[in-house]
């Protein structure tokens, strides 16, 4: 072969690799900030709804049995529930004798209220600084539109109003609770409410029993969707072709692939485990969990060395 045969052959291919990359869609940038430093890797957390049928009023006994086995941090599920906010300070009391972290508290607001629970605010002193992630559950008492502009606009200014909160007490952010039958029920409903209070500490949760109790099926496609937005992650064991609130471990659902596709993004928030319907041994249950998240990491990290 000619020295100009091969030059010509050279150009072309560099021309189709040019026009391959200028093809590729761009990654979208991160919209938010994730200030917390809590990467999955290193930081497993558990809400609190695991004791929502054992030791319900003892943060202290919860708190213990987390920390038994090795779990980094919780979420409080705490809504907008006085009587569960009245267990704050004995929660960060419990957490702080035993090292681990306020990852974040489920609370709730609805979009007819034009703005979030009294019982939240008069909290957030209790946690200033530590940069817990305020996580709210968005409903709508008269099932307003989820699309139409100026109910988004509505959700919006509550958000904007608790992002203001959430950075004058210097705390993570706000992460929307997806959730079946809520007014933020997808992730699109997430991002289309982040989008509309445009601010750099509001974004959304990926709830995997959500994400299937809403029949969603492109599991990593909505995980790369969210990503710009994503600050949570919260699983639990499920089946593979239908929401079931299964223990971590059990199920037919394949979770590796799942953690696979986060680290393939580079997400680096905080993931967790739910435990909304467990009852009986609790703390046997946790420990089992955790066993099984340990495993699940080690396959998900496995093709990474």
């Amino acid at each position: 072969m000619s020295f100009s045969t091969r030059l010509a052959l050279i150009c072309l291919a560099g021309s189709w690799l040019l026009a391959v990359t200028a093809a590729a869609p761009a990654e979208e940038p991160m919209r938010v900030d994730l200030v917390q430093d809590l990467h999955w890797q290193d930081h497993h957390f558990v809400m609190t709804n695991w004791f929502y049928r054992y030791k319900g009023n003892d943060p202290a006994a919860q708190v213990q049995i987390l920390a038994e086995r090795g779990y980094d941090g919780v979420v409080l599920s705490l809504k907008d529930e006085p009587g569960r906010w009245r267990m704050l300070p004995a929660y960060l009391e419990a957490l702080e004798e035993h090292g681990m972290t306020l990852t974040g508290i489920h609370t709730r607001f609805y979009v007819e209220d034009e703005s979030y629970p009294d019982v939240v605010k008069k909290n957030l002193p209790l946690l200033e600084g530590t940069k817990t992630l305020l996580i709210p559950s968005v409903g709508s008492r008269t099932d307003l539109s989820r699309t139409d502009p100026e109910v988004v606009e509505r959700a919006a200014k509550i958000l904007r109003e608790m992002s203001d909160d959430a950075r004058r007490f210097g705390l993570g952010g706000v992460a929307m609770y997806t959730h079946v039958n809520a007014w933020v029920e997808t992730i699109d409903d997430a991002i289309r409410a982040a989008k509309a209070a445009d601010r750099r500490n509001v974004g959304t949760i990926f709830h995997l029993h959500h994400f299937q109790a809403t029949n969603s099926t492109d599991l990593a496609g909505t995980l790369r969707r969210a990503k710009p937005y994503l600050m949570c992650v919260i699983i639990q064991g499920t089946d593979e072709d239908r929401a079931t609130h299964k223990i971590l471990g059990e199920g037919s659902f394949d979770m590796a692939p799942l953690v696979r596709t986060l680290r393939e993004m580079d997400y680096r928030g905080p993931l967790g485990t739910m435990g909304f319907t467990q009852s009986g041994d609790i703390p046997g249950k946790l420990e089992r969990a955790r066993k099984a998240w340990d495993a699940i990491k080690e396959e998900a990290l496995e093709r990474e060395r």
